[in-house]
């Protein structure tokens, strides 16, 4: 049975993916950077380690090339100071085309005043696959 401060780190996480929508589709690319650290692993990239201004680079780049997402939460797990998002987001790349969707998972920590920061994450498209 969730705690009180489970339903609310839940939440949290909740809003930082509603947040990450918004930001993103927005343009605002410091609106999504709150959420993270000095460091972040992405781990689909070569050089997965990035620096703060490296991650805020690679969002803003993003951006620019026109691309819209929505990302939903499907679970969020805390196991104390760790949470646990897996999650599905959608990627418009051009208007008129049909969604791409990937799955994916972020691990995030709680900070010391209580707020949340992504530090790994990765995501893929979505395979089928059919027993036997």
């Amino acid at each position: 049975m969730p705690t009180d401060s489970n339903v609310d780190d839940v939440n949290a996480l909740e809003e930082m993916a509603r947040e990450f929508t918004e930001g993103f589709n927005s343009g605002n690319v410091s609106r999504i950077m709150r959420y993270y650290g000095e460091e972040y692993v992405d781990v689909n990239l070569r050089q997965p380690k990035q620096s703060h201004q490296e991650r805020r680079d690679y969002y803003q780049g993003l951006m620019n090339k026109g691309l819209r997402v929505k990302a939903q939460p499907d679970e969020i797990r805390i196991e104390g100071e760790w949470g646990f998002v897996r999650g599905h987001v959608e990627v418009l790349l051009a208007e008129g085309q049909t969604p791409v969707e990937l799955r994916y998972l972020e691990i995030a920590r709680k900070q010391p005043d209580g707020t949340w920061q992504v530090i790994w994450g990765m995501d893929g498209p979505v395979q089928e696959y059919e027993p036997g």
